[in-house]
């Protein structure tokens, strides 16, 4: 049976008994009730008791007291994340069917993902621990993450902004709220793809305590442990939370990765055959692998090195050195995948009301975790021997003409086993935290002024420990051999301090060992054990300087909530206000591009308002209630940055930064109406604007102005004569590659649009909900990086354009090539999505079947508008095609369960597929993957008030994820969870 067949028969079965005969008046009473408990079991937990409250938490996507009804807003409960069965935020938003997982966990090892192809690629240290939420797939930068209605920090050093979902506790959030339909008129910029509320726990008295032990097939076991307290008095609350989590990493071996050689999934390619010599071996290899070539071009790599045979000892010979062939590759996999985490988290909220009208409310939340991935030298020991050194038999330049030395690979498995070198790890410290401050005024029942200030930072501070040379031999006819020891960063003072000092111990110990004649001062690397002859391998392991990364937010608020007329449909409700940001984020990768941490001060103005049109006691058939719905915000951003250097000079060589400043600012429109025709039948329509200035490495940059030379090749515009460059070529010239910064780049603009509807009918039908919603988006001048181009383009036309490639007026001759961000003419996401779901009560329980089915319509990304675009819908790395999860819940007294179907369609793996001009170079590997059905079981059991008992089992029957190689894993990480089957025990008790 295929694992659509078995899902759509789950599904079919979930809701077989939707079809009754109308109830007796008594079974009508019992159904009411029944219904009511149901509802109750299902959003009530046992913290839920009452307070004093402060009204200080908003309804996601509106500045609205009471909301804004003509957005579609998903709420999920606490009592629904515990039906989920996860145990992470991260983990819970991985469970939306409207999330791309594109950032987090093992997928940030993806060197074509989002946090590596970019202008400033996000180092180890700050991917480490990093995961975000992607809805539409629209990018992470265009999905907004806020706590209790106010932005935070994002990823510490990450220019995106988006949010790190792992400095959210779960076990303090008290639900969470999620619009689809774009929110910038509300929110601002990075709302483009949808707004995800985080709203905490407060307003409780008593305490409860919960633990957690999570089981995983694959090793990846979590541990939870957390407190909620709270106390109130007539005027107010204080409350908090405490929590501690650890999740250990995954066993790659019990996942199913266990080999690097993947050559015949790609029928037989040997390019896919990543087991290589340069990983080492133990004694050392020197690669003299080699390819041939048949007449069509095709190649055929033939696998072979040098070494010494096992128990060699000494210095070694030319005529003591060995063949080897494909037999001795290394087939190196980790143990491990994923880092270990142990999280610490608190959350803080207080209320207080000062006079019947005054009320003032602080809040606060904080997390600390700490992550560590082993290393284990998966890519070996280069080591670059110079002519003449101990244990180097070969003479200058015998492999290499450009090299003087021989390069041997080195793998010290022995030294790790006896000691002698540390096991390595990628290691960070991650904090954040965020507080918010104000005090409202509430002027009568429907007016309030609230003032409010929040302030938030995370930081990340991490080590890389490296086993590796940092020495590079070059030719020098003064010295003694021919060579000598050469390090690029110091010789062209691109370190100083107390990092450059580290750098130079480092490079002299090494360049000891890597050039002296002295057979106890060399390195050796043709021993068989740890404790031979020559030099420690310890001497090339080294830890750099850690690294810090933060990102920070301040922003103040003022805002006005009223009601500006009584209309006899209703009130309009409007609110008013303005807000002040200061924005900020330091980075290695940042400041490598700019040289200056990145800065941004931006001030907005809001307005929005509801306007009921029919409603009420102003009703009438076919319209019982109409609202319409306006807001307008305007945003202005400045940004300081370098946009290149005096006289072209660099800025690692004394250049002097050129400095300019940007202002953006935009007003950004929304428009939405409900319509409700009767009732339990109601239409909604929304329409809105989005505005997004430029990242600070896309506008800014030191190294404009820096240049090196390019080989033009093939113009259709110019034909060199005496000026080409190589004879082999005929029509080949050099010009100057420029990197520039781009004064004419405009912000990314956007419209969305949503339609929806949602029935829930009456009488025998009463229990039925049908909700359905449209989500439409198109981005505009989204911004691309110049080697984009050639996805679109063929050379050819690249070569035409003269924002890239100006040329000389009357000759036609390129003068120079530019790299820099641009504009294109953008990307187009579309989706609609279906929830059907039935409340069934008998006398065995209340049944709850739903299904929901998520079609993606559109997904592509344009450059021109005559350039046919590039969708990636239902591809590795994009939206899928479509997904239905079905679900059946079971309430029964003091128990309830959850049974859960989560199907996903086969789609296509073209993650080693290059694009030129619209065309696919390598079609064969394109590779089509299965689709895959997972089953949760989720379960409660509320032994006593006090008492309560969970269980979760995800993905029960273990199912083996669909094969699929990827960044050299044999499974999707951005669809399987690596963790494999989960089963959790959760017990909480209440006092």
């Amino acid at each position: 049976m295929s694992t659509s067949m078995l899902a759509l028969m789950l599904c079919a079965s979930a809701g077989g008994a939707w079809a009754q005969s109308a109830p007796t008046s008594t079974e009508a009473t019992l159904e009411q009730a029944a219904r009511e408990a149901a509802a109750q079991e299902r959003t009530r937990s046992p913290e839920s008791n009452d307070a004093a409250v402060v009204d200080t938490v908003e309804v996601t996507g509106s500045r609205l007291r009471n909301g804004n009804p003509t957005a579609s807003v998903i709420v999920i409960t606490e009592e629904e994340i515990k039906a989920r069965g996860v145990s992470s935020v991260e983990d819970l938003i991985r469970t939306l069917p409207q999330n791309v997982a594109t950032i987090g966990a093992i997928t940030n090892e993806r060197g074509r993902g989002p946090l590596m192809a970019r202008n400033a690629p996000v180092t180890a240290i700050g991917a480490l621990g990093v995961s975000a939420a992607n809805l539409g797939g629209m990018g992470a930068g265009n999905t907004l993450v806020l706590v209790n209605g106010r932005r935070i920090a994002g990823a510490a050093g990450i220019e995106d902004g988006f949010v790190n979902l792992n400095g959210i506790p779960l076990s303090a959030v008290e639900r969470v709220e999620i619009t689809m339909s774009g929110a910038s008129a509300i929110y601002g910029a990075d709302a483009t793809g949808g707004v995800i509320n985080f709203v905490l726990k407060s307003n409780f008295t008593g305490t409860t305590v919960t633990a957690q032990h999570e089981y995983s097939s694959n090793d990846a076991d979590t541990d939870r442990i957390s407190a909620f307290s709270g106390y109130s008095w007539g005027s107010g609350s204080v409350s908090g939370t405490l929590s501690y989590s650890r999740r250990m990493p995954i066993n790659n071996y019990k996942s199913g990765y266990f080999t690097e050689d993947y050559s015949g999934y790609y029928d037989g390619d040997t390019a896919f055959d990543t087991r290589s010599f340069s990983r080492g071996l133990q004694p050392g290899v020197i690669d003299t692998t080699y390819y041939v070539y048949d007449e069509n071009f095709n190649s055929t790599r033939v696998t072979q090195g040098l070494t010494v045979r096992p128990g060699f000892t000494g210095a070694p010979t030319m005529a003591d050195m060995i063949t080897v062939g494909a037999e001795a590759l290394p087939d190196y996999v980790p143990e491990l995948a994923g880092p270990e985490t142990e999280s610490y988290s608190g959350t803080f909220n207080f209320q207080q009301k000062l006079t019947n009208k005054l009320s003032v409310f602080v809040d606060g939340l904080y997390n600390r975790s700490t992550n560590a991935q082993e290393l284990l030298y998966d890519t070996g020991l280069r080591l670059d021997l110079a002519p003449g050194q101990a244990y180097n038999p070969f003479p200058a330049y015998y492999f290499n003409t450009y090299s003087p030395g021989a390069t041997v690979n080195y793998s010290p498995a022995a030294e790790i086993a006896a000691g002698e070198l540390p096991v390595g790890k990628v290691s960070n410290t991650s904090s954040n935290w965020s507080i918010n401050a104000g005090a409202t005024y509430q002027f009568n029942a429907d007016t309030k002024l609230e003032v409010t200030y929040t302030t938030s930072q995370s930081d990340t501070d991490g080590q890389l420990p490296r086993l590796a040379s940092v020495v590079s031999l070059i030719a020098d006819a003064t010295s003694p051999n021919g060579v000598r020891c050469d390090n690029f960063d110091l010789r062209e003072n691109r370190v100083t301090g107390a990092a450059r000092d580290y750098l130079q111990s480092v490079f002299d110990r090494q360049c000891l060992a890597l050039t002296s004649s002295d057979p106890t001062l060399a390195i050796n690397p043709w021993k068989s054990v740890a404790g031979g002859p020559g030099a420690s391998v310890a001497d090339f392991f080294y830890t750099p300087v850690t690294e810090e990364r933060q990102s920070r937010s301040a922003n103040w608020q003022a805002r006005l909530n009223g009601v500006l007329y009584t209309l006899p449909a209703g009130k309009i409700y409007y609110a008013v206000g303005g807000e002040l940001y200061d924005d900020g984020v330091e980075s290695s990768e940042v400041s490598y591009r700019t040289t200056t941490s990145g800065s941004r001060d931006r001030y907005a103005y809001f307005g929005e308002m509801n306007l009921p049109i029919f409603g009420g006691d102003f009703s009438f058939p076919g319209m019982r209630s109409l609202m319409v719905s306006l807001a307008a915000r305007y945003d202005s951003y400045t940004t300081e940055g370098p946009i290149g250097t005096v006289d072209g000079i660099p800025a690692d060589a004394g250049g002097v930064l050129i400095i300019a400043e940007n202002t953006f600012a935009r007003t950004t429109p929304a428009y939405g109406v409900r319509w409700e025709p009767f009732e339990g039948l109601s239409f909604r329509g929304r329409w809105t604007e989005g505005f997004q200035a430029p990242p600070f490495t896309q506008l800014f940059t030191a190294v404009g102005g820096t240049s090196y030379t390019t080989t033009i090749y093939n113009d259709p515009l110019y034909q060199c004569t005496t000026d080409c460059a190589y004879t082999w070529s005929p029509n080949s010239y050099n010009v100057v590659m420029r990197t520039t910064s781009n004064p004419d780049l405009q912000p990314q603009t956007s419209t969305q649009s949503s339609y929806g509807m949602t029935w829930r009918p009456k009488g025998r039908l009463d229990g039925l909900m049908l909700d359905i919603n449209y989500n439409r988006t198109k981005i505009d001048n989204e911004f691309a990086r110049t080697n984009d181009l050639q996805t679109f383009l063929t050379q050819a036309q690249i070569l035409q354009l003269e924002q890239f490639y100006p040329r000389d007026p009357v000759t036609h001759k390129i003068l120079e090539a530019r790299s820099m961000t641009f504009n294109i003419l953008g990307s187009e996401y579309a989706s609609i999505n279906y929830d059907l779901s039935y409340l069934w009560v008998t006398s065995r329980g209340t049944f709850e079947p739903k299904i929901s089915y998520l079609d993606n319509l559109n997904a592509e990304r344009r450059a021109f508008a005559d350039v046919p675009a590039a969708s990636t819908l239902g591809y590795l790395q994009g939206p899928d095609d479509y997904k239905i999860i079905g679900s059946l819940g079971w309430y029964y007294h003091d128990i309830n369960a959850m049974l859960w179907a989560n199907y996903i369609p086969s789609y296509t793996n073209n993650y080693e597929v290059n694009q030129y001009s619209g065309v696919i170079a390598n079609l064969e590997r394109y590779k089509p993957v299965d689709a895959s059905l997972t089953i949760d079981l989720t379960a409660a059991w509320r032994i006593s008030n006090d008492v309560r008992l969970n269980f979760a089992g995800r993905n029960i029957f273990d199912a083996d994820p669909p094969f699929v190689v990827v960044q050299g894993r044999p499974y999707d990480t951005g669809r399987y969870n690596a963790a494999g089957r989960t089963l959790s025990l959760e017990l909480q008790y209440s006092f």
